[in-house]
C-alpha cells in the first residue's frame, strides 16, 4: 500500500498545487460528465476513509483523499477532463476496488454466506447465468433475448465519406469506453416478473450497485467495480462473433468485457491515446 500511494503523490507533483482562478468558460457536456464522474469518485473515496477509520490503514488513505482532491481541483480548473478521467481509471478505480476487497475479507459473517450459497458448485465450473432468475418460465424467455445485437458498422459512416471505426477483436483488445451509450440486462423484480434494467457510465451510483450486485450472483463472484459500456466484437454463445455493446467490469485487478448472453468474460485493457 506505501508504494502505491507513493506513485500516487508522485502524480502531478509539479503541478498539482498550482490553482487557475478566472471567469467560467463555456464546456460542453461530455467535460460536465467528467467532472460529475470525478466527483462521485471523490465520494467513495471519502466513504471509503469513513470505513476505515480506526484502521491503521486510516491516516495513508485519507492521505489519497487529499491529493486526489487536490488533483481534481487543479484539472478542472485546466479544463482537463479528459486527462481527469484517465487519471481515475488508472488509479482511483483501482485503488477503490482493492481496498474495499481488503475491508470485505474481514467481514467473515459475509463470506461465511458467501461460501455456504456456493457448497454444492463444482469445481472450476461457474453458476447457471441466470441463478438470480427464478421462474422457469422467465428463464426460457431470457434464453430468447439477444443480448449482444449485432452493428452494422460500416453501413454507419458508408454516406457520411468518414472512414469506418476500427472495432478491435477480443484477445487482449484496447477497448474505448462510450461514456455516452447505455445497454439493456434483464433480471427478476420482487414479483418474478422478467424486467428490463439499463446500465450505462453515466447511470447513478444506486443504478451501478444493482448491476454489480446482479452480475457478481450471476457469475459467483465478488469485488466487482462497473467501469462501463464498449463496442467490441465479442464471442457468442452460438458460435458467431457480433459485434456489440457490452458492459466492462474490473475483478482482482484486471479488466474484463462481459458477454451477458452467457456472462463470459474475456479480457480486455483500456486504449490509451
Amino acid at each position: 500500500m506505501i508504494q502505491f500511494v507513493r506513485s500516487l503523490f508522485s502524480w502531478g507533483d509539479s503541478s498539482a498545487n498550482r490553482m487557475v482562478v478566472g471567469t467560467k468558460a463555456d464546456v460542453d457536456l461530455r467535460e460536465v460528465a467528467y467532472i460529475k464522474n470525478s466527483n462521485d469518485r471523490l465520494a467513495e473515496l471519502s466513504q471509503l476513509c469513513s470505513r476505515y477509520k480506526g484502521t491503521p490503514h486510516a491516516e495513508k488513505i485519507q492521505a489519497v483523499l487529499e491529493k486526489t482532491k487536490t488533483i481534481h481541483a487543479y484539472l478542472v480548473g485546466k479544463k482537463k477532463g479528459h486527462e481527469l478521467e484517465l487519471f481515475h481509471l488508472q488509479h482511483t478505480d483501482h485503488f477503490l476496488n482493492t481496498f474495499t476487497i481488503i475491508l470485505d475479507a474481514h467481514q467473515k459473517q459475509q463470506s461465511d454466506t458467501y461460501a455456504a450459497g456456493n457448497r454444492h458448485q463444482k469445481p472450476g465450473s461457474l453458476p447457471e447465468k441466470l441463478q438470480t432468475i427464478k421462474t422457469k418460465q422467465n428463464r426460457e424467455a431470457y434464453r430468447q433475448i439477444e443480448m449482444v445485437k449485432p452493428v452494422e458498422v460500416p453501413e454507419q459512416f458508408s454516406n457520411s465519406g468518414k472512414p469506418a471505426p476500427v472495432v478491435p477483436l477480443l484477445g487482449v483488445p484496447s477497448i474505448s469506453i462510450d461514456t455516452r451509450a447505455k445497454l439493456l440486462y434483464y433480471k427478476e423484480d420482487t414479483s418474478d416478473n422478467l424486467i428490463a434494467k439499463e446500465i450505462g457510465y453515466t447511470s447513478s451510483e444506486l443504478e451501478k450497485e444493482g448491476f454489480m450486485q446482479h452480475v457478481a450472483t450471476c457469475l459467483g463472484i465478488r469485488g466487482i467495480s462497473y467501469m462501463g459500456n464498449a463496442l467490441v466484437t465479442i464471442a457468442n454463445n452460438n458460435g458467431g462473433q457480433p459485434t456489440g455493446l457490452v458492459p466492462v467490469i474490473h475483478w482482482e485487478g484486471f479488466l474484463y468485457a462481459l458477454n451477458l448472453n452467457d456472462y463470459r468474460l474475456f479480457p480486455v485493457k483500456i486504449s490509451r491515446k
